[in-house]
């Protein structure tokens, strides 16, 4: 709507009892929200995904095909239970981190599952390397893989990834946001270990 607000993500991984702790934090006008997923090491597939935002608590398990795990807002809360169909890959904060290891390189693509809080349905994405470019953000210019992120089943919204060749670096991203009424929010590299 031709307005805009600055908003601070801050992201982090560290190692913890076998499995990678990925969280998002995200700073606007409106509070703050926490997303954290934890990960296995080696497949990257999700096992635990928590998001804090307000009065609003979502905390799942991904195990044996299934989500579960409950959901609340304002003290309520209530469970989630749904067939996944296979291991999530690339979901929450760990989507960009996960999609970096990849074998990245001109026209690669690859199609993943995510979990859809929201809709409590999974949800598959699709991912294609789109090219290569040197790209400027605050903390630098660097050559970067581009890549193309949305849904493979037709669904609304989209992203655009940059992750440096060499470092493998998420550099920027830019989403589209259709729950906000198509909001753009873009995210961009302002110093070296993670801070966005």
């Amino acid at each position: 709507g031709g307005k805009s607000m600055s908003v601070t993500v801050t992201s982090s991984v560290r190692e913890e009892g076998g499995a990678w702790i990925v969280t998002e934090t995200l700073k606007a006008p409106q509070g703050e929200a926490v997303d954290t997923v934890t990960v296995e090491k080696g497949t990257l597939y999700v096992l635990k995904r928590s998001v804090k935002q307000g009065p609003v608590g979502i905390d799942l398990r991904f195990d044996g095909g299934k989500a579960t795990g409950t959901m609340g807002m304002g003290g309520a809360s209530k469970p989630v239970s749904a067939d996944l169909g296979g291991p999530l890959f690339a979901d929450g904060p760990s989507m960009q981190v996960a999609l970096a290891t990849l074998p990245l390189a001109d026209g690669y693509t690859t199609t993943f599952r995510n979990f859809d809080v929201q809709k409590l349905k999974v949800a598959l994405k699709q991912m294609k390397v789109i090219g290569t470019e040197a790209l400027t953000v605050p903390a630098g210019t660097f050559k970067a893989f581009k890549l193309a992120v949305g849904s493979a089943e037709g669904e609304p919204g989209t992203m655009t990834v940059w992750i440096a060749a060499d470092t493998r670096t998420v550099l920027k991203m830019v989403a589209t946001l259709p729950d906000m009424g198509g909001a753009t929010l873009t995210a961009e590299l302002t110093k070296a270990g993670g801070t966005r």
